[in-house]
């Protein structure tokens, strides 16, 4: 989930494996709405993997397909359990998701990029293991609330929308990955039986971050139509069935789900640190 967008060039032609793409779009729409996430964690690299897709065009490619899963699966979710979305929560961290995003393009061109990754990896693996229970640690909740209306929730929740845009520009991980626990781990409303509140939240977050990410995408004429065409109706229904799963899921279940993908994704970011060229700050 980023809101970045390459140099112009030509659209790319599609050309890729079908049947790999409509299943890497059930098991991404399933997953976002069950979990609050982005989705292109799963998709990019499934796509890059399996389906013939080189990874620039299916990151442009997800945040599109994404766009599509959030947007149905807020419908889906207005149906089932619309209590559970914070609007006003959600845009407040889409507002600085969104700031962080352009923040960590520079942080990039200025940091190491290797050690930030390292040690984002390492706070993913930490975080996943708190959600799951594994590390026992006193509680962390903010005593005034996930109100907007107080000026400390509001700082704190404005900081965690930077630092998920930041997280985002810097390692290609959506802000849902980081949203999520943090909120859960954050804020008493949030937490327990409140985790699918933050999932639900978090989605709603997603929606303007990937409409942008996307317009920014297609005026780039980085957009692979045949891509987004092929795999965004599975991906939306399957978004309702995410939906759904949710609420019949036990909470310790989901946050277990969750601390898995937390640990993948932190897999991927390693992976790309100790491949990529090492990069010091100048």
């Amino acid at each position: 989930m980023t809101p970045t967008a390459a140099e112009p060039a030509a659209v790319p032609v599609s050309g890729f494996s079908l049947p790999w793409a409509i299943a890497t779009a059930l098991l991404a729409g399933v997953a976002s709405t069950l979990l609050g996430v982005g989705g292109g964690v799963i998709m990019v690299p499934l796509l890059s993997t399996f389906a013939g897709v080189p990874i620039k065009r299916a990151a442009s490619a997800s945040l599109a397909i994404i766009a599509v899963v959030a947007f149905v699966g807020l419908l889906a979710q207005e149906y089932n359990a619309p209590e559970e979305i914070l609007y006003d929560v959600a845009a407040m961290l889409a507002i600085t998701a969104l700031l962080g995003a352009y923040f960590g393009r520079w942080l990039n061109r200025v940091l190491p990029e290797r050690v930030f990754r390292l040690a984002f990896a390492a706070l993913l693996i930490f975080s996943a293991l708190r959600l799951a229970d594994l590390v026992p640690l006193a509680s962390a909740h903010l005593e005034f609330g996930v109100s907007t209306r107080h000026p400390a929730a509001l700082a704190a929740l404005l900081g965690l929308g930077l630092f998920a845009g930041v997280t985002t520009s810097l390692f290609g991980v959506g802000g849902g990955i980081v949203v999520v626990p943090a909120l859960s781990m954050a804020f008493d409303r949030f937490s327990g039986e409140g985790f699918r509140a933050a999932t639900a939240t978090s989605l709603a977050m997603i929606l303007p971050v990937s409409l942008f990410g996307s317009w920014l995408h297609w005026r780039a004429k980085n957009i692979d139509v045949g891509l987004v065409r092929a795999m965004a109706p599975f991906a939306g229904a399957a978004a309702i069935g995410g939906v759904f799963l949710k609420a019949v899921t036990p909470v310790p279940t989901l946050k277990w789900i969750f601390a898995a993908l937390m640990v993948f994704a932190a897999i991927q970011i390693v992976w790309l640190a100790v491949k990529s060229p090492h990069k010091t700050a100048p």
